[in-house]
């Protein structure tokens, strides 16, 4: 399970445990061999059993290290939670970034910025439970730093109140609600697992258009955005 962003021309590594005796690698390599592979462990075991259901022993296990590697690394499985939460923010941020960044106009962006995301979370559905279901069923500094991580789409969103012909007075609170909406819907279909997240695209780009645009334009470009997509 890759946790940062790979080279287009070269597919995701799986790391396994390392060869035992003359490897060939660097003490930094190994560090960092190990460190990749207790983050991804973190992430894959949080993901399937809650984050009360996995102590570090089983942790290490997983990612073929030593229970001493795990505290070398990390102070507690809440400091390894973050961790691995970061490194798959960032890559999201990046991608998010990389897709939504060269369109112009502000719906376009929204509209992919949502796709990249969904798109992604769709394709590793272990991250998604990991990112938008775990955060929220663990301790309340994890909680309380996947919103802060989020909010950081905050200022972006705000941005549509310049094509509301009176966005000073929307709510305060309108970009905190829309975010909070997207991912509450998200956590839901991935609890139900009844359907792949890409169905609520359409509806999710509405959602986020809406309050700026009124709910027949944001419709429109919703199921614009949706076709080409």
């Amino acid at each position: 399970m890759p946790l940062a962003e790979d080279s287009p021309a070269d597919p995701p590594v799986e790391l396994g445990p390392l060869p035992g005796g003359h490897h060939g690698l660097s003490r930094q390599e190994v560090a960092e061999s190990q460190l990749e592979r207790l983050l991804a462990a973190t992430a894959e075991l949080i993901a399937e059993r809650g984050y009360y259901g996995v102590p570090i022993t089983e942790i290490a296990k997983r990612a073929s290290v030593a229970n001493r590697v795990f505290y070398e690394n990390f102070k507690s499985k809440e400091e390894a939670f973050l961790a691995a939460y970061d490194a798959i923010a960032d890559h999201v941020t990046e991608l998010i970034s990389a897709t939504a960044g060269p369109v112009a106009d502000w719906p376009g962006g929204v509209a992919a910025a949502l796709r990249a995301a969904i798109a992604f979370f769709d394709a590793e559905p272990t991250i998604a439970r990991f990112c938008l279901v775990a955060p929220f069923t663990s301790t309340p500094k994890i909680a309380a730093h996947g919103r802060d991580r989020a909010a950081a789409a905050l200022p972006y969103l705000a941005q549509g109140r310049d094509l509301h012909p009176a966005g000073g007075e929307l709510p305060a609170s309108t970009e905190d609600s829309l975010l909070g909406g997207v991912v509450s819907q998200l956590s839901r279909s991935l609890w139900a697992g009844t359907e792949p997240l890409g169905a609520l695209r359409p509806d999710l780009i509405e959602f986020v258009l809406a309050p700026y645009l009124g709910p027949e334009e944001a419709r429109r470009l919703a199921a614009e955005a949706d076709s080409a997509g």
